[in-house]
């Protein structure tokens, strides 16, 4: 079975911050390279975006190997959150 496309709904970002985001900012509920992007309706990471960590930044983080948690309802309503 294969995962189902990652949607940018940002559930795993704002739920648990990656190990890189820690390191850089220290424990905090929200991490500051996650933001949201509105022309696309989607959260972003500037983390994965940077030219000099992007690759490393992809292969930790997994970005473009689909969505960790499928059944997760933020999947259908994704939208700018406040948490």
């Amino acid at each position: 079975m294969s995962s189902l496309p990652c949607v940018g709904c940002g559930w795993c970002c704002l739920a648990d911050p990656c190990v890189e985001s820690h390191i850089l900012y220290g424990y905090l509920k929200r991490c500051p390279d996650l933001y949201w992007h509105g022309p696309s309706g989607q959260y972003r990471c500037r983390l994965a975006e940077d030219p000099v960590r992007s690759e490393r930044m992809r292969f930790l983080l997994g970005v473009g190997h689909g969505c960790c948690a499928p059944l997760n309802g933020w999947r259908e309503d994704v939208k700018e959150r406040e948490e």
